[in-house]
């Protein structure tokens, strides 16, 4: 073969390869060499694991990265502070899904479409689950990528359940008769728990049963719903249980206290989220490894799961604030940070349970290393990211809500009485957004 050939050959291929990638950017032509980019996140097991990938990044890009990880109040005070007074201090930041609504519609987060359209790279996870992708939404615009994500599903103790010659729940009936015959409180044993804390951290599965009951936050008027018929069956099931099969102090447990109950052989059952896993299935960190089984949570008087399903969904999404000076640096760091790759590395070198590409999720690796992975992916399928309003008034309905369930928990108010005044409390936050004018 001629070297005239062999020249014009090279330079088809140099077309075609430059026409395949056009609109694609990518990470080794450091465009933004040079340039610092400074992210606020949590300050957990994958925050910690892309920390340590980090330096694979800057060498292929020349960027600088300025990572800064807090526990999530101190995170929430900085990040506010930053938007609120647009210096643009923070690149990325933490976008709670939860709270998109609220800062998408004032203005302090960047929209993504257009540099998703324009500016995808090489790294963009093409296969996001859509219910992670879709809770950073709102106003039919994409607002965040999915950094981190969970769901509800049904953690037991498998000897507890042998032991009493019962099987698994199926519904909310069988799972409160499997908590009263778990339950010994002389010998501090107790059936079930679930986060009852006053506050936002309750309602994301509180209103979970509300939900497989039939209940609303709000009515089709946008009226409160929780002193519905359907909400109060719900609330009152979630009081009842707790109440009466759950540890003494449980109205005052965040997710943390209800991992620390099932990991120490406290109690039998727990719903909560998905990324749970990682922890109790650590013998370095847990005392019930090999007795754990996993489970969709139980049916309730709706109808079956495929209706109803306690969905306790949660995503954690890294967003662009608006007053970034460098955003598309700043895409292409996102793009990287939420890859299907750095999502299995952290997987497997870092403990990240709470991946959010479907296929990492379905990978063998995930499999070997985390049992329960066909439960998750089922609860995914089930769950409905609108079982809690995408609204910007989301946390002060969140706060009026948690604060009476907890009430009720604790038996200082009937969940009657005090769902009355989560809904005068709620009913004000939205005439004063301007709702029923």
């Amino acid at each position: 073969m001629g070297k005239g050939y062999k020249g014009i050959v090279w330079f088809v291929v140099a077309i075609l390869t430059i026409i395949g990638l056009s609109g694609m950017v990518l990470a080794q032509d450091q465009p933004y060499a040079g340039t610092t980019i400074t992210i606020i996140t949590w300050d957990t097991a994958t925050a910690r694991a892309i920390e340590k990938l980090i330096p694979e990044f800057e060498k292929a890009t020349g960027m600088k990265i300025d990572w800064n990880v807090f526990a999530e109040p101190v995170l929430r005070e900085k990040v506010i502070a930053d938007l609120a007074a647009k210096t643009g201090a923070y690149d990325i930041f933490l976008l709670d899904g939860w709270q998109t609504a609220r800062y998408a519609r004032a203005g302090y987060v960047a929209e993504l479409d257009d540099l998703l359209a324009n500016k995808k790279s090489e790294y963009y996870c093409e296969d996001f689950a859509p219910i992670y992708l879709d809770a950073l939404r709102y106003d039919g615009k994409l607002w965040g990528l999915p950094y981190y994500g969970h769901v509800g599903i049904m953690m037991y103790r498998k000897d507890w359940f042998e032991e009493k010659g019962i099987t698994v729940p199926v519904n909310t009936d069988e799972l409160m008769a499997a908590a009263e015959k778990f339950t010994d409180k002389a010998n501090n044993k107790f059936g079930i728990a679930m986060r009852a804390i006053k506050g936002e951290d309750n309602p994301i599965i509180s209103t979970s049963w509300t939900w497989v009951h039939g209940g609303e936050w709000l009515d089709e008027d946008m009226k409160p719903g929780v002193t519905s018929p359907e909400f109060i069956q719900g609330a009152k099931w979630f009081s009842d249980i707790l109440k009466n099969y759950g540890p003494p102090d449980v109205s005052r447990y965040s997710w943390l206290e209800v991992q620390n109950a099932f990991v120490t052989g406290t109690t039998g059952v727990i719903f909560d989220a998905s990324d749970f896993i990682g922890r109790i299935e650590d013998p370095n960190l847990s005392q019930i490894v090999g007795k754990i089984g996993y489970a969709l949570a139980p049916a309730g008087p709706f109808g079956p799961v495929s209706e109803r399903y306690a969905s306790h969904l949660f995503t954690a999404g890294m967003g662009i604030n608006a007053d970034s000076k460098n955003i598309e640096a700043a895409w292409l760091f996102l793009q990287w940070m939420t890859s299907k790759d750095v999502q299995m590395r952290t997987m497997i070198e870092g403990g990240n349970t709470g991946i959010t590409s479907v296929s990492a999720m379905a990978s063998e690796e995930f499999s070997k290393t985390y049992p329960g992975v066909p439960v998750i992916l089922e609860a995914l399928k089930l769950a409905n990211p609108d079982y809690m309003p995408h609204i910007a008034e989301y946390p002060e309905l969140c706060e009026a809500i948690g604060t009476q369930i907890s009430r009720s928990v604790t038996g200082e108010a009937s969940v009657e009485d005090a769902m009355k005044i989560a809904y005068d409390d709620m009913y004000k936050v939205l005439e004063q957004a301007g709702y029923y004018q």
